[in-house]
């Protein structure tokens, strides 16, 4: 196929598709991506206590039916922001766990300006398949057709850096339940209920209500050169971000991706896939990295490196041992091999807090005494530093880095006090680090990336 044919082709999925429907090495760059969880609710009522890391603003008049309607005849704008820019994008949807067929009466990309504004002039509809509207079956999703995008050619590479991309999606009728990831740590906006197709709406004014998940939005791709690396950081919610600062880019994920643009300009793509709760072989939040590597992982475009670091919720939440994790990595890591994806394994950090429990105000207290002492003990520990043994030494993955070493204090054992997050009245959970400490990881996982791409096969 020739480059124009591939550009023309929109890339139809399903829940299931694997690297030959991401056009792997054709042009298609994944700039920005999250992993889809499962459906979105049920919402917790005004008033009721939320994890201090998930924050989420009373929604009752926004989504008044979300287990049930999900969104009904209304916009939503979300924003994301893309790793790398080219002047031709397209746009990838998903109800992967949606029971219904949801259907998208218009759709629009717009370089944002700020809240939920976009700059004048730089909106362009969507089409998919030529068409303005699009209905994805239950457990599918959709690419766009590719749309050029009218403000790249007019502003330098330097000046979009960090910019971000609104997308706006008009629900036609009641979507149903929302795939969504929850944690989206950015704020997306939706216009009321019955207000119909907003997407065009330049300002803030069409969406008075804010979201800090991402709904139906699941990848944007850029068109460029087959030399683009295009790296992804999978795992739970040490990748996720969870902790890290909402509207901050500062998981590890994203430092990361700073080292190594500046080590290799526009020529690198970093996109997160990580889950919060998820685990490798345990079914817990979302489905297991054993699943998921399928949909999550070989579903992106241009993929050429993973970085790995998840486990420890299989040991602690789980309850579960290092045997069918290892039996993960492997199998994990074979899939990925066998698609010509290379794998840097990193290792965990520690979930020991002093003393071997959570403190008071941990938000790991939430999940009960007794299971928190469990998580933060030091029968986990022992899991975890054997976990973190066979990533280093096992020689199952083609790189290695040792984050736990990075962001670990040697006489306790845990993280140190500057990297545990903390906030009036709350200590930290001691399971996940904060800006500081992703800081650091992303500086270790960026250079065995350097050194993985500097010996390419």
């Amino acid at each position: 196929m020739t480059d124009s044919g591939r550009l023309a082709d929109s890339g139809r999925q399903d829940a299931t598709s694997g690297p030959a429907a991401a056009d792997r090495g054709a042009g298609w760059v994944a700039s920005w991506s999250t992993s889809i969880a499962g459906p979105f609710g049920p919402l917790a009522p005004p008033g009721a206590a939320v994890a201090a890391y998930m924050p989420q603003p009373d929604l009752s008049f926004a989504l008044t039916r979300p287990v049930t309607d999900g969104a009904r005849d209304q916009t939503i704008r979300m924003i994301v922001k893309p790793d790398v820019w080219g002047a031709v994008a397209r746009v990838r949807l998903s109800n992967a766990f949606g029971p219904n067929a949801v259907t998208f009466g218009a759709a629009s990309v717009a370089l944002r300006e700020y809240q939920a504004n976009l700059v004048e002039g730089t909106s362009v509809a969507l089409t998919f398949e030529g068409r303005p509207e699009v209905t994805i079956p239950p457990g599918e999703r959709r690419f766009s057709d590719p749309v050029a995008l009218p403000f790249v050619d007019r502003i330098t590479p330097r000046w979009l850096a960090g910019r971000e991309l609104a997308v706006s999606l008009a629900v036609r009728g009641a979507s149903g339940p929302i795939s969504a990831h929850s944690d989206g740590l950015v704020t997306g906006y939706l216009s009321p209920p019955g207000s119909g197709d907003q997407t065009g709406a330049p300002d803030d004014h069409a969406y008075p209500y804010t979201i800090n998940s991402v709904l139906f939005v699941e990848a944007v791709d850029m068109w460029l050169p087959d030399a683009t690396l295009v790296v992804c950081a999978f795992g739970d919610s040490l990748t996720d971000g969870t902790f890290s600062t909402h509207g901050g880019y500062d998981r590890w994920s994203n430092a990361m991706s700073r080292r190594l643009h500046a080590a290799l300009g526009d020529r690198v793509s970093v996109v997160n896939q990580g889950i919060g709760g998820n685990a490798v072989a345990a079914a817990m939040i979302g489905q297991p990295a054993t699943v998921r590597v399928h949909r999550d992982v070989l579903g992106l475009s241009g993929l050429d490196v993973v970085v790995w670091l998840e486990g420890i919720n299989d040991l602690g939440i789980g309850r579960g041992t290092p045997g069918p994790v290892l039996a993960g990595y492997r199998q994990v890591v074979d899939v990925l091999h066998d698609a010509g994806v290379r794998v840097v394994g990193a290792t965990i950090p520690p979930a020991l807090a002093p003393g071997g429990t959570p403190p008071a105000d941990s938000p790991l207290r939430s999940v009960g005494a007794e299971l928190a002492a469990h998580i933060g003990g030091h029968q986990v520990d022992r899991y975890r530093r054997e976990l973190n043994e066979f990533i280093l030494t096992s020689g199952v993955f083609d790189a290695t880095a040792d984050l736990a070493a990075a962001v670990t204090d040697p006489a306790t054992g845990t993280l140190p006090a500057p990297f545990v997050p903390s906030s009036a009245g709350s200590a930290g959970d001691y399971l996940h680090p904060n800006r500081a400490a992703y800081q650091v990881m992303g500086r270790v996982a960026a250079d065995a990336v350097l050194t993985l791409a500097a010996t390419r096969r």
